[in-house]
């Protein structure tokens, strides 16, 4: 849900500073007031792609910024995860909108992308008008929205379907690419045998040849001051005087002491540990001059390999074992291509099989959405007859159309709002009542499956009065019982049955036309909903309706 929202410099709003609640906030204000930009703030919240047009008058920008209490969803968690962005208690989503640079979104103070803000945002609210291209009623929706209803998604044919269609485009992508290669294919062949042999010429088999190889050039290119310490440690074992020696008769000097002195045992001990430890570097040392060589020519060929290696990895644009992997991909690249008629058939017989497979359970999935789809017809139309439309007919078209990742299903929810008409889509509804309550009645169905914590309701209320008012009003509160629900509405119904009622208007200060947004105590309560119930001008028989109304909501 949003628990704060601040405005500032965004059109009328100079600066809105808000706490927001959750079940039923009902948004009221004369026309013209700035009801609308506030839910247009919220949209930017949601991924409404910015424009300098929505900068106040005379200021350089303006900034936008909501605290949320994100839902615990496992499809949110995902998206965040995908975007790096911590689990937290709360989340600050924030827009800053420029004049003349580019505009900032971040998302608990790190930048994200349009589009992550509005994958992300996509399950946290969502935002419905009174138009007729609202997402719950456009066609390509509609399909996602009848097997939400049914259920299909959590039916094995369907996670079968997934499967099967995944590995149908996969095999006609590598059908694809072979079809492609095959039109270049003697180039091509000619293309790889080059860059193979180049790469087989330098022989890679160990993968940890380079490592090797370095450190036996550091070897190589150090060889004066190895052989100098080495020479040095000698000199120091076979002066007239040498440590071996001093520590060989220091050590028998302890053996003596310690019959008298016990303390000294440790130390004889350890001394007589490094009096070996001396004798086995003398030893080391020793060999190491003796069989110790500086050889020029491998030195040489140690580099010109390293220098091989490095140019192909540059050329390549690869690390050691990627040119080992290459090597290797590009052989069976070959030997593919070199064989390709009877990988191609042997890749058509599967894609034939995989179509198969994967038509079955199209079928299977297109046969339960004809057979469940009356389930969802039924509750439409009763949401429908509760807000009046008594005669409406609803069909749900399911049609064979094109595969995609759903099956083949081409479906449309179609309507009949009066007896004798024929059906139509539901975005062909002219009556911008009907649309209004078309799009509230869908939305009160599927509030039980989504998982928004946040519904916003931009007058789509719109065109009613009386009891079908009355009817909308209880729907919107029957959202509210799962869900933060935010609505601009001009019924004294909807106000009434509000549990806040925030108001707008504007005020000039300063010389300046702003909005201000205000929540209203019982008093204010009354009195705004006596204004929407009879215009401009109160009076106590308006004032007492209000009141009517009021108690009759509770």
């Amino acid at each position: 849900m949003l628990l704060r929202l601040n405005i500032k410099n965004f059109a009328v709003l100079e600066n809105i500073e808000l706490d927001l609640y959750d079940k039923l906030t009902v948004i009221s204000g004369e026309s013209g007031t700035g009801k609308s930009m506030l839910i247009e703030a919220m949209g930017y919240l949601g991924g409404k792609r910015a424009s300098t047009e929505d900068i106040r008058y005379e200021t350089s920008s303006s900034v936008i910024e909501g605290v949320f209490d994100f839902p615990d969803t496992e499809k949110l968690n995902k998206v965040l995860d995908h975007y790096n962005i911590p689990i937290d208690e709360v989340f600050i989503v924030r827009r800053e909108i420029m004049q003349n640079k580019k505009s900032i979104i971040k998302v608990n103070n790190q930048l994200v992308t349009l589009t992550a803000l509005r994958e992300i945002m996509a399950e946290v609210f969502t935002i419905h008008t009174q138009d007729a291209h609202d997402d719950i009623l456009r066609k390509e929706n509609q399909l996602n929205y009848l097997d939400l209803f049914i259920e299909l998604e959590e039916e094995q044919v369907y996670k079968d379907y997934q499967m099967a269609y995944q590995n149908y485009r996969s095999i006609s992508t590598r059908i694809k690419e072979l079809e492609y290669k095959d039109r270049n294919r003697l180039e091509q062949l000619d293309y790889l045998k080059l860059q193979l042999n180049e790469i087989s010429a330098l022989n890679l088999q160990n993968v940890d040849e380079e490592e090797e190889l370095e450190e036996e050039l550091e070897y190589l290119m150090n060889y004066e001051t190895v052989h100098e310490s080495l020479q040095t440690i000698e000199s120091m074992f076979n002066s007239e005087l040498s440590i071996e020696t001093q520590l060989y008769e220091i050590n028998s000097t302890l053996d003596q002491l310690v019959q008298f002195a016990p303390n000294y045992e440790s130390y004889r001990e350890q001394l007589e540990s490094s009096y070996h430890l001396l004798r086995e570097l003398n030893s080391e040392v020793n060999r190491d001059i003796t069989s110790l060589e500086f050889d020029e020519n491998r030195l040489n060929e140690i580099q010109e390999r390293l220098s091989s290696i490095n140019y192909l990895k540059r050329k390549y644009n690869e690390t050691f074992t990627g040119l080992i992997e290459l090597q290797g991909n590009l052989e069976r690249d070959i030997e593919a291509l070199v064989n390709f008629s009877a990988s191609y058939e042997e890749l058509q017989e599967k894609k034939e099989h995989a179509f198969k497979e994967m038509e079955s359970y199209a079928k299977e999935l297109h046969q339960l959405r004809i057979d469940r789809k009356d389930f969802l017809e039924t509750s439409i139309e009763k949401e429908l007859q509760d807000l009046d439309m008594l005669h409406s007919e609803i069909e749900i078209s399911v049609k064979e159309g094109q595969f995609n990742e759903k099956g083949f299903s081409n479906v449309e929810f179609l309507i009949s709002t009066n007896k004798g008409e024929p059906m139509k889509p539901l975005n062909k509804v002219a009556s911008g009542g009907e649309v209004s309550r078309i799009n509230l009645a869908l939305r009160t169905i599927f509030s039980t499956f989504e998982n928004q914590a946040l519904v916003i309701l931009d007058e789509i209320d719109t065109g009613v009065s009386g009891y079908v008012a009355t009817k909308m009003a209880e729907k919107m509160k029957l959202l509210s019982k799962t869900r933060q629900v935010f609505t601009i509405s001009h019924l004294p119904q909807a106000a009434a049955t509000s549990d806040h009622h925030l108001n707008v208007y504007k005020e000039v200060i300063d010389g300046r036309t702003v909005s201000v947004a205000k929540y209203l105590n019982e008093e204010e309560h009354t009195y705004e909903i006596a204004r929407m119930l009879s215009g401009s001008e109160l009076n106590e028989a308006a004032i007492n309706n209000a009141r009517e109304l009021i108690n009759s909501s509770k």
